[in-house]
């Protein structure tokens, strides 16, 4: 009775170990997903030298076998997702290193923001635009920007019977319940999952990486879509990363594919590894502007799209618009406001039309007439301004003053004599053809005119008048 008591137990020992090790080599045995400790079946005491657990998860560390068991080791290249878009994960001699990233664009669940200080800062108006999509923290709006305040009395919940769930410092935990019951008549390891089996409801849910079933009393795990990324619901946009299946479980590699679009024109969206960044495009590289009528500006060199440089950015030229270079900006010479390079509304500086009579000016350049004193002046005012000799007379106006009329050079003046700041009457000695001279001083009133000077008839000369040249 003893000894076949004695083999029944030897027998069921073989049998289980056989099934164990079938189970084992057909498929791979892991935690549900999210869980943040080593995943997978029960550590082997009969594994071989060299073998490693390919289920262990990134966290800087894996299992290797040393002496026929699973011993843990560092693992600088199994680098751990902190699931902080503002940080740098590395790893350091087996241990996670978190580094802060300053002034990067980053995404805490659907909203976008700025790094400061290894933290996300998220603009927002309403504690509604603030979600990070973590169940242990409470979202708020304070002072226009998103508060993610720790909440360690939620319960994260990983579908995962075999896990202990909590918060801890306002992250999800989800350690293994090593030896609590489990499903019918099982037993979680201290791997967080369940030994001893009656029905897949027993163990992990499903997912996009791996499909649960409970095989010989035993949860096991189906890899799925090797290699493949998760569905686009499942990734965060803009963050150099993508998840991927490996062996089973969720990894997270670079890609970059994936940059972050800051929404400038003028700087390029690129990935830094799995950091995104936003280097600003060289000088003068070409950038729409919704104010330059071509549709092109150009960057300064410093992320900024500047509208134009200069009047020939703006397409349309003296005819349509101007650039006003201390603000970059074309305006249009027909939009009522005084802008650009215009010296009053819609007029002087690079536009075509001139200003009026009592319009701002510059120089006379800018005026139908002339500048005088930064205000606009024609010949028709009733006042003596601009270069005029006298009252609407002389400088620019086609009107010639009359004689005792105040002039500054003798151009001013009909007689073309300005002597004493006044024009004077014409006379035959004034070395100017004026009054009925038919050449300076001679002819008309004057004496006759010698050979050579021009005449109206043999009356202005001393000889005759042929031609209107006195021979």
């Amino acid at each position: 009775m003893t000894m076949s008591a004695t083999s029944l137990r030897r027998s069921k020992v073989r049998s289980f170990g056989l099934a164990s090790i079938f189970a084992v080599a057909s498929v791979m045995v892991a935690s549900a997903p999210g869980c943040l400790d080593q995943q997978g079946s029960s550590p082997s005491n009969e594994c071989t030298a060299g073998q490693t657990d390919p289920t262990t998860p990134d966290d800087c560390v894996r299992k290797e076998c040393q002496s026929g068991k699973f011993v843990s080791v560092a693992a600088d290249m199994e680098v751990p997702d902190d699931a902080n878009p503002c940080t740098q994960d590395t790893c350091s001699d087996g241990a996670p290193q978190h580094a802060a990233v300053n002034g990067t664009m980053c995404k805490l669940g659907d909203g976008m923001g700025q790094c400061v200080s290894g933290q996300c800062e998220i603009p927002c108006t309403d504690s509604k635009e603030c979600n990070d999509k973590n169940a242990c923290t409470s979202d708020s709006c304070v002072g226009k920007v998103c508060m993610f305040a720790t909440n360690n009395d939620t319960t994260p919940d990983d579908m995962n019977p075999c896990t202990v769930d909590a918060c801890a410092n306002g992250k999800e935990s989800h350690t293994p319940a090593n030896g609590a019951p489990c499903g019918s008549n099982g037993t979680c390891n201290d791997m967080g999952v369940c030994i001893g089996c009656g029905s897949d409801t027993d163990c992990p849910v499903d997912d996009f990486c791996s499909d649960w079933a409970c095989t010989n009393k035993q949860c096991v795990s189906t890899p799925l879509n090797e290699g493949m990324p998760l569905p686009q619901s499942d990734q965060a946009s803009g963050d150099c990363k993508v998840k991927v299946c490996q062996n089973g479980l969720v990894t997270t590699i670079a890609d970059a594919t994936d940059p972050f679009d800051d929404g400038k024109v003028c700087t390029a969206d690129q990935c830094n590894d799995v950091s995104p960044i936003n280097p600003p495009l060289p000088v003068s590289t070409a950038c729409a502007t919704q104010d330059n009528p071509t549709g092109m500006g150009k960057c300064d060199g410093a992320d900024v799209c500047l509208g134009c440089t200069q009047t020939a950015d703006c397409g349309g030229g003296p005819n349509w618009h101007t650039c006003d270079t201390k603000v970059n900006v074309c305006f249009s010479c027909s939009d009522d406001t005084q802008n650009g390079s215009e010296t009053d509304v819609d007029c002087g500086g690079e536009c075509i039309d001139r200003c009026v009579r009592d319009q701002k000016c510059l120089v006379s350049g800018d005026c139908d007439g002339e500048c005088d004193n930064n205000v606009c002046v024609d010949c028709f005012d009733n006042a003596k301004n601009g270069t005029e000799g006298d009252k609407d007379c002389g400088g620019n106006c086609a009107q010639k003053c009359a004689t005792d009329a105040t002039c500054n050079v003798a151009a001013d003046c009909a007689n073309g004599v300005c002597t004493g700041g006044k024009c004077a009457a014409a006379s035959c000695s004034d070395s100017v053809q004026n009054g009925g001279e038919t050449d300076v001083d001679c002819g008309g009133p004057c004496n006759d005119c010698p050979a050579g000077k021009k005449c109206n008839g043999n009356n202005d000369c001393l000889n005759d008048c042929i031609n209107g040249i006195c021979n």
